[in-house]
């Protein structure tokens, strides 16, 4: 993996470049490059799986000298789309995937798209039109960010990158925050927990002016791969199967991350038939609670060389406030802690790939409590269905935030109108294609709750130099799930509560995978996290910011009782942490968000 950048409009020379690229080192340690043109700079990190010679070192320009890019990601047919050029095998002058994207976009254009297979962010600048296009994966698996910097365009891998740019003002979007209190997610839609800082949505396309950064990028979208005729256990099996091959494409070494439930199993499965030797990874506590001793089962079964990281409580408070430091974001949910810890191990181990299970339970129905609330929502008529969505699996509900939040952001937020219209517009773009009432609500939890897991474990991921691999997450297992009508993956009567989710996944590889897989059922959280928390519940009461936010009573009602509260206190306690990283000891909101730009980008308190 890497990290990109790319600057449109006035440059701010190459001390505050060179600082953007490089406070993304750790997304790529293996090697830097810049480029500079007429109204645009380019930058990069690499972090080097494929062909980790220079020759593939980024920005990287076509063989024409037309076209400069800079891509993050990895290309699953490279292959077949080098074979699709018709170009002489000798004329490449490197073997990774960069070089195979930029020609196929410099003879193809925006059409080159619609053949990628894999996980992308990219900025391509088309020299002879003065065109920069950025865009992003259909799943949304890798990230990438754009901001208006002073008289430029800054586009980024990390919001970290922008908010560096010496003109970039570093302010709370409150509307931000009160969506991440009822979803822990940093996002809400193309909308960031910054002020001004906007996320590309997954498989959008925005073209850039070069000649003129204060026009509106176009907007378009990576077509997506027609609807197919309902699949077979057999299909959903192959393509399964066949995504985890692909995916294991690769000059470094890989491994699987390896909890004992379904998807991680049927990954490391596969991959270790392919791969004898195989080494695979668990997190773990040291009072034994969560998934060790099933990975340990499955991984015996399966043969593959086990791991396990073993995490403590001061270990844990300690990683959770680096990593919210270090991102610039608060954490989305304790297992983020876990993801990065188990990266550490493996990394030190000299893995660099790692394959995970993310995308299987959104895919193929996999979470119960949700997938039955809105089964039971859809029964009552399905009224304002992105509002049932927002409150029914929200930490903190729209009433709550109306109790604990300070009056003045609450009328900052507007009641959360505009958080629950995002929402409900969401809810309609899932009904395009939607074959019933729930098949919308599981569409919903592809397009908002995927996109939230994707990015905490790109963001753990590469902290610790590491790319997270998701054969889930892929566009031929996602057309084989789309056909999958909704009575083969979810039933509420099903009297096991462990077998109502995932049917066709489970029908797929039923006597393929180990029992212990097959009948466990889903757990939540790898680490007694509630227990823990209560080593930093301090920072509730020291928190200059926090008092900004909440009302004094419900800081301290979370305070006497965080053990209990838990839910509640998990994402004010994020918050806190975010905020001292930001806004230090300003004692209003007025301060906070009359904050101005800094040489370094940082505020100074």
């Amino acid at each position: 993996m890497c990290g990109i950048l790319a600057l449109i409009g006035r440059d701010p020379g190459d001390a505050a470049v060179v600082r953007m690229r490089d406070a993304m080192t750790h997304r790529g340690p293996d090697g830097a490059g810049f480029w500079r043109g007429t109204n645009i700079v380019m930058a990069h990190r690499r972090l080097a799986v494929i062909d980790t010679r220079d020759a593939a070192l980024q920005p990287m320009h076509s063989a024409c000298g037309r076209h400069v890019i800079v891509y993050n990601g990895e290309l699953y047919n490279d292959n077949q789309l080098r074979e699709a050029l018709h170009r002489e095998p000798s004329s490449y002058r490197t073997s990774c995937d960069t070089e195979t994207l930029l020609e196929l976009l410099a003879s193809s254009g925006l059409e080159a798209l619609r053949a990628l297979r894999g996980m992308y962010a990219l900025a391509w600048a088309d020299l002879a039109k003065r065109k920069l296009v950025v865009c992003r994966d259909p799943m949304g698996i890798k990230p990438v960010y754009w901001a208006r910097t002073g008289q430029s365009v800054t586009i980024a891998s990390e919001i970290g990158a922008i908010l560096a740019h010496p003109e970039m003002p570093v302010r709370p979007d409150l509307v931000g925050v009160s969506a991440y209190l009822s979803t822990v997610r940093a996002e809400l839609d193309d909308r960031t927990m910054f002020e001004g800082v906007h996320v590309v949505r997954p498989g959008e396309v925005l073209t850039f002016d070069l000649d003129d950064w204060r026009a509106e990028p176009a907007r378009s979208s990576v077509p997506m791969a027609p609807a197919r005729s309902e699949a077979s256990a057999t299909d959903i099996r192959n393509a399964v199967e066949q995504s985890v091959i692909a995916h294991l494409r690769t000059d470094v070494p890989i491994c699987s991350l390896l909890s004992g439930g379904l998807d991680s199993t049927i990954i490391a499965g596969v991959a270790s038939r392919a791969l004898p030797g195989l080494r695979t990874y668990c997190a773990g506590s040291d009072t034994d609670a969560g998934d060790p001793a099933a990975a340990r089962e499955v991984a015996l079964t399966l043969g593959t060389d086990h791991h396990e990281t073993i995490v403590g409580e001061a270990e844990f408070l300690a990683t959770w406030r680096e990593s919210v430091t270090q991102t610039g974001l608060p954490a989305c949910t304790p297992n983020e802690v876990a993801i990065r810890l188990i990266s550490r191990s493996l990394r030190r181990d000299g893995q660099v790939v790692a394959l995970t299970g993310e995308g299987a339970d959104e895919l193929f129905g996999g979470y119960e409590l949700p997938m039955r609330l809105a089964s039971e929502h859809v029964a009552t008529g399905n009224p304002s269905p992105g509002r049932f969505q927002l409150d029914s699996n929200a930490w903190y509900a729209t009433d709550m935030k109306r109790a604990v939040l300070q009056p003045g952001v609450w009328r900052e937020v507007e009641n959360d109108e505009e958080i629950a219209g995002v929402f409900e517009r969401l809810f309609d773009q899932s009904c395009e294609h939607a074959t019933s009432e729930l098949d919308a609500h599981l569409r919903f939890q592809r397009r908002v709750n995927l996109t939230g897991l994707l990015r905490r474990l790109d963001a753990m991921t590469m902290l610790e130099s590491v790319e997270g691999r998701t054969p889930f997450a892929d566009r031929e297992v996602l057309a084989v799930a789309e056909s999958v009508p909704m009575a083969r993956l979810y039933d509420p009567d099903v009297a096991d509560v462990s077998q109502r989710t995932k049917m066709a996944l489970r029908e797929a590889f039923r006597g393929r995978v180990s029992s212990v897989a097959m009948d466990r059922e889903k757990a939540s959280f790898p680490l007694p996290f509630q227990e823990w928390m209560l080593g930093a519940r301090g920072v509730l009461t020291t928190s200059a910011f926090l008092r900004q936010l909440f009302t004094p009573a419900a800081i301290h009602a979370v305070a006497s009782d965080t053990k209990n509260l838990w839910n509640l206190a998990w994402p004010m306690m994020n918050l806190a942490l975010w905020g001292e990283r930001w806004w230090g000891k300003f004692e209003s909101m007025d301060q906070i968000l009359d904050v101005k730009p800094t040489r370094a980008g940082l505020v100074q308190t």
